[in-house]
This record gives C-alpha cells, structure tokens and sequence, in this order.
C-alpha cells in the first residue's frame, strides 16, 4: 500500500484558490468531509444539497463534486487511498450526524490519523491501514444507522448516472445530446433532472467540469493553450481562449501568469 492518506482542514482548503475546490472537479482518493461547524452547500455527483454541523460527506475517488466553504465553516477531510481491504462505500454518502458518540469517534479516528501521519513512526503504512479499517466501520455502523441519511428519488440517479459519464468524457468534446444518447433519454430531460438537482442544467456542469480542468492545466502544468485545447476536445485553440476568456475574465495567459504568482 502506498501512502497517500492525508488530512486537511477546511480553514486549509479555504486557504486554497476559489475555483480548486468550488467548481466541479474530482479527486484520485477517496475524500471523507466532517464538518463540524458552519453551513453551505455540496455537490456530489451533480447532486447539491445544503450541510450542516455534523455532517459526515463521503466522495469516492473520481466522483464530480464541488464544495462551498463560508467563512466560519470548521471540520477536517480525511484522504483515503484506493485500497480495497478497506471495503469503503460504493458510492457517496451525506449524513447528518446526531448521535454525540459517533461524532466523538470519527473526529478521533481522523485526529488519529493526522497523528500518525505527523509522528513518521516505524510501520506507519500498517497503523494507517488499521486507522483506515476504523474509519471504514464507522461509515458502516452509520450508513446501518441511517438516521441522517438524505435518500435519493429516481431523478437523482439519472443525474448520478450522468456524473459517472461526465467524471469520465468531459474532455472529449461531448455535448448534452451525446450524453442524454448514452443515458437513452431525450437532452431537454436530461437538462431538466440535472437542472432540479443542481440548479444548472446539464451544459453548465459540462462546460463547469471542463473549465476546471482548463485552469488546473494552466496552474500546474506547461502545457500550451493549443495543447490544452486539444485534450479537452476544443475544435481550435481559438475557440478554447474565447470560451477561457468568457468563463474566467482572463486569457489563458494572464491566467497562468497570476496562478504562479499565488
């Protein structure tokens, strides 16, 4: 097992520039958000929903989300690696905690962690794991549970199932009429359903998607904007600057010039 948990807090992630965790995006670990303090609102899987203290929000590795983060929003986020002793959930999950001793024990098990991860001991991979193993039985006893649970209608697994297609054909230049093809449903139906459960019909989470992928190319890679444009399936790199442009307020350029500075 390589070692890739870590653990944030959401003052750190706040910290971070807006568009990284505010727009649609995905993430290669699994993410487990305990919000502790403070309220807004979370995409997951094209779905939004609001959250609250005591929210426990688990998002397997590349599955679209966003995440709102007021200015007094408290709470960690645990980075679980792909491993599949852990036997985590198949898919997301939104609890609202109430029960105090299970609020008590997640904060422990991901202080835990963040222990570990700080003391660099010997066998830290195996403690790890065993963490990871805790955290993975609190997430079943508390899906068993389910008192807190925010079930989900037929509509939002349509739009579910069309985050799996997003998650995974953003950048080849598919349009809501190839999308709604592969689901079998009509592009007005499938606006409509990802309309309700989002608030943004479905060529504004593609294009949302897309633009996040754009400005994480142009901060962190030396990709030019012509080879930008050419994976994420633009017809020109013309074309790419002007709806770059529209969506953002700068060029490409001026973007990754302020990126590095930051």
């Amino acid at each position: 097992m390589s070692v890739s948990y870590t653990v944030t807090s959401l003052g750190q992630l706040r910290m971070r520039p807006t568009w990284r965790v505010e727009t649609l995006h995905s993430n290669d670990t699994h993410h487990l958000y305990w919000i502790t303090r403070g309220q807004g609102r979370v995409s997951v899987g094209c779905i939004t929903r609001g959250y609250g203290p005591h929210t426990a929000i688990f998002v397997p590795a590349g599955t679209v989300m966003s995440l709102e983060l007021p200015p007094q929003i408290q709470g960690l986020v645990l980075h679980i690696p792909p491993d599949p002793v852990l036997e985590l959930p198949k898919g997301p999950f939104h609890l609202r905690i109430s029960n105090i001793e299970a609020q008590a024990n997640l904060t422990g098990h991901i202080e835990r962690v963040e222990r570990e991860l700080a003391g660099h001991a010997p066998a830290m991979d195996r403690a790890l794991r065993a963490y990871g193993l805790l955290v993975s039985t609190w997430m079943a006893r508390e899906l068993s549970r389910a008192e807190g649970a925010i079930l989900r209608d037929k509509a939002h697994h349509l739009v579910e199932k069309f985050a799996v297609l997003l998650a995974i054909s953003y950048h080849t230049g598919a349009g809501v009429a190839d999308y709604a093809e592969r689901l079998g449903i009509t592009p007005t139906h499938l606006s409509r359903v990802c309309k309700e459960a989002s608030g943004k019909p479905a060529h504004a989470l593609i294009h949302e998607r897309m633009m996040h992928e754009a400005r994480r190319m142009l901060a962190d890679t030396k990709l030019s904007a012509r080879e930008i444009s050419e994976q994420l399936g633009f017809s020109s790199a013309a074309y790419f600057t002007r709806a770059f442009s529209q969506t953002v307020g700068l060029t490409p350029t001026a973007f990754r010039g302020n990126a590095r500075l930051h």
